[in-house]
């Protein structure tokens, strides 16, 4: 808990001050006066005064702000800031722009070196992922089978958005618990389309089809002391067959595996070219068969130079940006449950996740929440970067600027708006935390 809140804290922390610096040194090299600068909102509880401006914290946490001169009401007037003094004259409509774009465009950024700094600290992957989605396994009674999808065929489409890889397909899934999808695949040469519907599992309804990428039956991870490698298996081991039944994909050990516990089994193994059957018994784990070899995916750690990982973190943020507009556009319609959002309680517990797996973790981290932090900060919702962008637009169309009185009612709206959606996203972190007793009584009658 320690951890997730430190962690939390200073993830946090760095990227409002990161965007708040953005908005400040705009403003500076426009030459408007900046009267204070706050990581948090409301009562002051410390700061210093330097160059005519006040850098405080304040204590509401979730968020910050700069109160620039001539930049019109902000979101410190609207969320307990100190009181507006008289608005003297609004700069020109363009440095406005300029001041506001700056906040946003820092966070994404920073976000592009975040994810630079950690290539070049090295990111282990998955290398299925950036493969193409041809099935390697389909679980048994799944929505998948069910819908008659088979082992080999690749999926091209899935509601008419094309899938290139792993990567694509699974946050197509994912994102689509409980809703039908319409699905393009490819088998033996043909084209079929087929409809699948996968079920939203766990407490963040996350979308579950039942399929699996290609995945060898090699051995890369024993569990130490269980039969396995008791038995004298190692990493890079063939797995063949188990009692005579062929092992084509790994997903198929665990299936004749299971059904014998306590019981000797014949596993026929393949190493630097020789054949071998191994006996083993596996042992008895809730009433399944256990050996002790992991299902874990072949990867790569891709560790670059600083250029190519300037540019790796540049694709990474483009890549990320098309799947955020994409799963804002499924929240617009309700294609995508809200439960899958995360806020704060969320946030902190992947934040202390994330320290606890080492520096490159962390900083990966900071550069995809900076990235959607510069993202949410363009939406044109009143009170956020982009809702003020959007009013200048407006304005500039109208050749006017709006009063300042009809300003600040627009920012309320868009005040209480952010506070419901606060409400929203808080309770479902609380729900994923709940007690499974709890949680069942309330979800589950």
């Amino acid at each position: 808990m320690l951890t997730s809140i430190l962690a939390f804290v200073f993830v946090l922390g760095v990227l409002i001050i990161l965007h708040e610096a953005g908005h400040f040194g705009a403003a500076r090299l426009l030459g408007a006066p900046v009267e204070v600068f706050s990581v948090g909102f409301g009562k002051r509880l410390w700061g210093v005064e330097r160059g005519g401006t006040d850098y405080r914290i304040s204590a509401i946490p979730f968020g910050g702000y700069v109160r620039i001169v001539g930049l019109g009401p902000d979101e410190s007037d609207i969320a307990g800031g100190d009181e507006a003094p008289a608005e003297p004259e609004l700069l020109p409509r363009w440095q406005r722009a300029i001041i506001l774009l700056a906040g946003p465009a820092t966070n994404i950024v920073a976000a592009v070196f975040f994810l630079a700094g950690a290539f070049m600290l090295g990111i282990d992957s998955p290398i299925y992922l950036d493969q193409p989605p041809v099935v390697g396994w389909v679980a048994p009674e799944s929505p998948a089978e069910e819908a008659g999808i088979l082992a080999g065929d690749l999926i091209r489409e899935v509601d008419d958005q094309l899938m290139v890889s792993w990567r694509d397909l699974e946050m197509a899934l994912f994102t689509a618990g409980d809703r039908q999808l319409e699905v393009r695949l490819e088998r033996d040469g043909k084209t079929r389309e087929i409809s699948v519907t996968p079920k939203a599992v766990s407490r963040y309804q996350i979308g579950y089809a039942g399929i699996a990428a290609p995945l060898e039956p090699v051995v890369v991870q024993l569990d130490p002391g269980l039969p396995a490698a008791r038995a004298g298996l190692e990493s890079g081991d063939r797995i063949l067959s188990v009692d005579g039944q062929s092992v084509d994909q790994l997903y198929d050990l665990f299936p004749l595996v299971s059904p014998h516990p306590d019981e000797e089994i014949i596993v026929q193994i393949e190493r630097d070219g020789s054949i071998s059957d191994v006996a083993m018994t596996p042992i008895d784990f809730g009433g399944d068969g256990r050996i002790g070899v992991q299902f874990v995916y072949p990867s790569r750690i891709e560790k670059l130079g600083p250029i190519a990982a300037i540019g790796a973190g540049a694709e990474e943020c483009v890549r990320m940006t098309r799947e955020t507009f994409r799963v804002l556009g499924r929240l617009v319609t309700r294609k995508v449950p809200m439960r899958q959002i995360s806020g704060p309680i969320d946030i902190a517990r992947i934040s202390g996740e994330a320290a606890k797996s080492g520096f490159h973790t962390l900083i990966r981290l900071m550069g995809l929440i900076s990235l959607q932090l510069g993202i949410f900060n363009l939406l044109p919702i009143p009170i956020l970067d982009g809702g003020h962008l959007t009013i200048l637009a407006f304005e500039s169309i109208i050749r006017r600027d709006l009063p300042i009185r009809t300003k600040e009612r627009i920012l309320e709206v868009g005040f209480y708006a952010l506070i419901l959606l606060f409400v929203v996203v808080m309770f479902n972190d609380i729900v994923k935390i709940l007690p499974d007793s709890v949680y069942n009584l309330i979800f589950e009658g």
